[in-house]
């Protein structure tokens, strides 16, 4: 299982083969979920894997698989929610699976503390891509300072394409912070930013340990004053 190579040829898929996963690989799917460690120690991220009878929603493909994901409030709870699950998207491209993050779908059961969705299955399509394929941001454009692991983040997936990242490296520490809308009418109505960059700090967990080290995430006092329009969430050491 390889997670960092998979930062830099995974694509989302729309088109699944109806066919479900058999049991022994959903069993081995689900260990991985409770292997991953929480971005925050008190984070508090549920799940329920269903079919496609039990979810709602205007466009959402056909899978034979679905994450419904919800978490109560905490802090950073979105954040959270999007760390945990990208590592579970990068596991199932790694073994040969496909998924796509959901922000429209909803359970068929009313839930408050639900959050997102997540399809997945195996693909009816090519679901691997070029570095040149990828539509993102220069790191220019969302970072300051300089540190290798940012490139990994800056290829994470995001709602509406949005990428509202920014990131601020400066002697092996990456301060990370959000923006708090994505400009025009659709950025109009997405709320999940927060979780987001949640999804890209799975790959920059994901790069740091690739290269050998622990991942810590803090929250801490003294980061530097957030670009405009962007609220600072925590730091990387």
């Amino acid at each position: 299982m390889d997670l960092y190579s998979s930062i830099f040829t995974r694509k989302s898929t729309r088109n699944f083969n109806s066919t479900p996963l058999p049991e022994n690989k959903l069993s081995e799917i689900k260990s991985f979920i409770e292997s991953v460690k929480p971005l925050l120690p008190d984070a508090k991220i549920t799940y329920k894997l269903v079919g496609p009878e039990e979810v709602k929603g205007i466009g959402i493909p056909k899978a034979p698989h679905y994450f419904l994901i919800y978490g109560k409030e905490q802090p950073l709870k979105n954040t959270c929610a999007g760390f945990l699950f990208q590592h579970v998207d990068l596991f199932l491209f790694a073994q040969g699976y496909a998924a796509r993050w959901l922000g429209m779908m909803k359970p068929k059961e009313a839930d408050a503390d639900y959050i997102i969705g997540i399809a997945f299955g195996s693909p009816e399509e090519p679901m691997s891509r070029t570095l040149a394929d990828f539509d993102r941001k220069p790191l220019k454009e969302i970072s300051e300072g300089s540190d290798p692991r940012i490139e990994a983040a800056r290829l994470a997936p995001s709602g509406l394409n949005g990428q509202p990242w920014y990131f601020v490296a400066n002697k092996g520490v990456i301060y990370v912070y959000c923006k708090k809308k994505i400009n025009g009418l659709p950025g109009m109505m997405y709320k999940l930013t927060d979780l987001d960059v949640g999804i890209a700090l799975c790959h920059l967990a994901v790069a740091t340990e690739h290269s050998g080290k622990a991942f810590e995430f803090v929250m801490t006092k003294g980061a530097p004053a957030a670009p405009d329009g962007y609220v600072y969430l925590g730091t990387v050491k």
